[in-house]
């Protein structure tokens, strides 16, 4: 799991580019080193600045030059009948240099997705782009697709240090392949051209059937890829020409007093607190899936793309993160939004976005900020180590706080646990985790034991649930396995 936020070793650094406007929660980002509340903040050069400054040295592909192609893919898969208790599939990849391998529920069964390491991206033993669709009955390969630039052409990124660079790895790693909540689409980027200049960056996304692989749309973006997301009926995808959706101002929480749960229409985000200063602002182009043929309409936002229901987008004040095991993460002012940008509704105190469109958020308002507040002012004091594992995790962990899903309305007490989601053949499920403290040579260590899950905010089961995992590439192997087994989500330790 990702940490949302670092150590406050790094504070004194990230506080000197911190902009000026700036609420308690953003404060409360900064005292703790929190790098998503300050994603507005760039390198020495500015948005887009380089930390070497070295010009382009190849120009932009050509308009209209890199709609992706979607073909087929020849991938070996031996099975493993495992009968009641599951499957096992070898998958035997084309390439030793497989890249980063995901495995994605949907309701039409496991999706493998294949992308190339991106410090490799301009190798020519890059892996390619691939899709996998498994049959969820025993595991056995329904289709394979390659998803590539037109007449063979490779990605190209700029070779030298940036915070384009990283800020792009950054945002593939979190959206480059999302799926749809119905489970009928997948989306994939490939990022085509990467510069030092974000306005410059050209991608290309396809968007397939879930059921057959075919292609359903294919399409060039241009500008910088900061996420994409899928609605049951469109894409929608968010370009900036900077590093970030807003302006170099700090966007955090809401109007009145700043967490409260207020709100009002105090900012361009309409009532989810956001201001820019107004002098920027995203673009989100959304591309009908119903009619392929449609073409795309436009939007913009302050705000991040987070994430989508069936008809709705998640955006937030802040880049926040999918899960929050550890227990050291903030809330911030989420919103529900048209595929526009037109804000339709906003919660507050949200720390967690989840791939199948739930929330986690704090449920104690100003109450709940106070006590952030007072733990991180007096962190360096109060905690047993450098890292900040004991008292800071206790009072996070004893906050009241509650998992929800936005199209319905369905809510669960999470109160004195911490979530994470994993996949099982059809979807994702929540599990839930028990803070627990052990002792370790530094002092009490944060060691989570699991106590359940749940496929919907509701009833918690402790009965073992079919997961899907996945095992390899090992060194020197173009193989890996994909797997369904029947796994006890209770008494194990992070």
């Amino acid at each position: 799991m990702k940490h949302a936020c670092a150590t406050h070793r790094t504070v004194r650094r990230i506080t000197r580019h911190a902009a000026h406007r700036i609420t308690r929660r953003a404060a409360l980002a900064v005292m703790l080193g929190c790098a998503p509340a300050l994603a507005a903040c760039t390198g020495s050069g500015g948005p887009g600045g380089a930390r070497t400054a070295v010009p382009t040295s190849m120009p932009p592909p050509a308009v209209g030059s890199m709609v992706p192609q979607v073909t087929e893919l020849t991938v070996d898969a031996a099975q493993s009948d495992r009968g009641e208790e599951g499957w096992q599939t070898a998958l035997t990849f084309e390439r030793a240099e497989i890249g980063e391998i995901d495995i994605l529920p949907t309701r039409a069964g496991p999706l493998v997705s294949v992308l190339p390491y991106y410090y490799f991206a301009n190798s020519p033993d890059a892996a390619p782009v691939a899709l996998m669709a498994l049959d969820p009955a025993d595991g056995s390969l329904a289709w394979a697709r390659r998803i590539s630039l037109p007449d063979g052409a490779a990605p190209w990124w700029e070779n030298y240090e940036s915070d384009v660079r990283d800020a792009v790895r950054e945002a593939a790693g979190r959206s480059d392949v999302v799926t749809s909540p119905d489970g009928r689409y997948v989306s994939v980027i490939v990022r085509a051209y990467v510069s030092l200049t974000p306005g410059e960056h050209v991608s290309a996304v396809a968007v397939l059937d879930r059921a057959s692989g075919r292609a359903v749309r294919a399409e060039e973006i241009r500008g910088l890829v900061l996420g994409q997301a899928l609605t049951d009926d469109a894409l929608v995808i968010q370009t900036s020409d900077f590093l970030h959706p807003g302006s170099e101002s700090v966007i955090a929480s809401g109007s009145g007093e700043p967490g409260s749960g207020s709100g009002g229409p105090d900012g361009p985000g309409g009532g989810t607190g956001a201001s820019t200063g107004g002098d920027t602002s995203s673009t989100l182009t959304a591309f009908p899936l119903t009619d392929p043929q449609a073409p795309p309409t436009t939007g913009s936002t302050p705000l991040w793309l987070l994430g989508a229901t069936r008809d709705s987008l998640i955006l937030g004040a802040s880049r926040i993160d999918s899960a929050c095991r550890t227990g050291d993460c903030l809330g911030y002012r989420a919103a529900l939004a048209t595929a526009s940008g037109q804000v339709t509704g906003q919660i507050d105190g949200v720390y967690a976005v989840h791939p199948n469109g739930f929330l986690e958020r704090f449920t104690g308002g100003k109450a709940d900020d106070d006590a952030l507040t007072a733990v991180a002012r007096d962190a360096p004091a109060s905690t047993a180590n450098r890292d900040g594992e004991s008292s800071w995790n206790r009072v996070w962990a004893a906050l009241g706080r509650e998992l929800l899903d936005p199209a319905s309305g369905a809510t669960a007490d999470t109160t004195g646990f911490t979530l994470s989601h994993v996949p099982t053949a059809s979807g994702w499920i929540t599990t839930r985790w028990r803070p627990a403290w052990s002792e370790s040579d530094r002092g009490p260590a944060f060691t989570p034991q699991t106590a359940g899950w749940m496929d919907a905010p509701g009833p918690v089961s402790t009965e073992p649930i079919m997961m899907l995992s996945r095992d390899g590439p090992h060194e020197g192997s173009s193989t890996f396995t994909a797997s369904l087994t029947r796994t006890a989500l209770t008494d194990r330790s992070a």
